[in-house]
């Protein structure tokens, strides 16, 4: 874990937060290229097959559920949301966007449609994220 505060420390301090996201998006889409990810017909299976990923590495899970006008992502218990700490809320969730981006792209989703995190809550490690359409 100190290692990883450290490295968030350093991030902070020699990059702006806009190249920070790029970076965990990048990284997210590395995570998503590497663990790949079969074409689903239902968002169930989709689920189970995106916790079975992160299972893998031991990394959370996530559950999906259908709005309205977007599909709810939480992904719980990221160890990287609990490991960088206070501050980082904004990368990891950019790092979930391009993970989970990757592998709706890979399924052939409309190309208007993205995936977003919310604003970091105090939910703990949780990162909320929606895919839809945005302005």
């Amino acid at each position: 874990m100190e290692f990883n505060r450290a490295l968030a420390a350093e991030l902070s301090a020699g990059l702006p937060p806009e190249e920070i996201r790029l970076l965990f998006n990048r990284i997210g889409e590395r995570i998503a290229q590497a663990l790949p990810v079969a074409r689903c017909d239902t968002v169930d299976e989709l689920n189970s097959h995106f916790n079975a990923r992160w299972d893998s590495i031991e990394w959370g899970f996530a559950s999906l559920h259908e709005e309205a006008d977007h599909l709810r992502i939480t992904h719980a218990c990221s160890p990287l949301a609990m490991s960088f700490g206070p501050g980082a809320e904004d990368w990891v969730g950019s790092l979930f966007e391009g993970a989970y981006q990757s592998w709706f792209v890979a399924q052939g989703i409309p190309g208007g449609l993205r995936v977003r995190a919310d604003a970091p809550s105090d939910s703990g490690p949780e990162v909320v994220l929606r895919l839809g359409r945005f302005a």
